[in-house]
């Protein structure tokens, strides 16, 4: 069976843009069903609200929610626990986030290790059940990359998760599970390495459009974190571009399509530039 094992609903929250998730557990639990998917793992930042209420929908339409969240360590650092009875909170270390997340009879999964942003574990991957191999908004490719080399290296069990954001993105990194279509078999069968990954990557249209909405819901809470935080001609820069996202969707959606994928570009030149930067510091330690 398939399964969709990263997700956020609108319980997902950001710090400096408030809004991240953009649909109700309901929905994205819909969204599965009718992509054909077995079940359905909600994973919100730091949160367990929409986990709980995504079941009783799962229930009703006949599709398998597994509970679950994305936790943040104290080094800010991610890591998902799967099959969770109740939310844990954030700001502990890494290995004690992952032996929380196994005192529940869950499963700790290392989200987008080598993710250009730093929030993933690294290194620490390894101490996880399972490693996420490909993260479908990973668009610099790279870093899913280094994950699997890593995966293969510690001969890590492996998972695929869309790392959904909204509707438009569930089903894009799926994980094909040797399984029951229950949690405990599904957990049981991570845990044993019995996992395939189907993955591609979210389109730039869909990450732009997510963005944009995101920057019109957030929009006074970003704004004023523009006016405290950027300095002149930063800021008179980025309060002017955050303005033109008030006219979207329209002509002004060309501007944002031509930004999006020159920040794509930007985002592997940086990742390609860290990824060897840290195979020199590998063979430097080696010698």
């Amino acid at each position: 069976m398939k399964a969709e094992l990263h997700s956020h609903s609108f319980y997902s929250y950001g710090t400096k843009i408030s809004v991240e998730g953009l649909n109700s557990p309901a929905e994205l639990v819909k969204r599965a069903q009718e992509l054909g998917l077995g079940a359905i793992a909600i994973t919100d930042h730091n949160e367990f609200k929409g986990s709980i209420e995504a079941e009783k929908i799962g229930k009703k339409i006949g599709i398998t929610v597994i509970k679950g969240e994305e936790i943040q360590t104290d080094m800010d650092r991610h890591v998902l626990g799967l099959g969770l009875s109740e939310r844990i909170k954030p700001g502990h270390s890494a290995e004690e986030t992952i032996d929380l997340i196994r005192a529940q009879g869950g499963v700790a999964i290392a989200p987008h290790p080598f993710d250009i942003a730093n929030k993933g574990l690294r290194q620490k991957a390894k101490k996880c059940d399972a490693i996420e191999v490909f993260n479908s908004i990973n668009v610099d490719r790279l870093s899913n990359k280094n994950a699997k080399i890593f995966a293969k290296k510690y001969s890590l069990h492996t998972v695929a998760g869309s790392d959904a954001h909204c509707v438009e993105m569930v089903g894009y990194g799926v994980t094909e599970i040797s399984a029951e279509n229950d949690v405990d078999s599904i957990l049981k069968a991570i845990k044993k390495g019995r996992t395939s990954i189907h993955g591609k990557y979210v389109p730039v249209k869909v990450i732009q459009d997510w963005s944009m909405r995101r920057f019109n819901d957030s929009y006074w809470q970003v704004m004023q974190y523009i006016q405290e935080n950027y300095s002149t001609p930063k800021r008179w820069v980025a309060g002017r571009l955050l303005k033109l996202t008030t006219k979207s969707p329209g002509k002004i959606d060309y501007l944002f399509k031509g930004l999006a994928y020159c920040s794509l570009g930007a985002a592997v030149c940086y990742s390609a530039a860290k990824s060897t930067k840290h195979m020199i510091q590998i063979k430097a330690a080696r010698k």
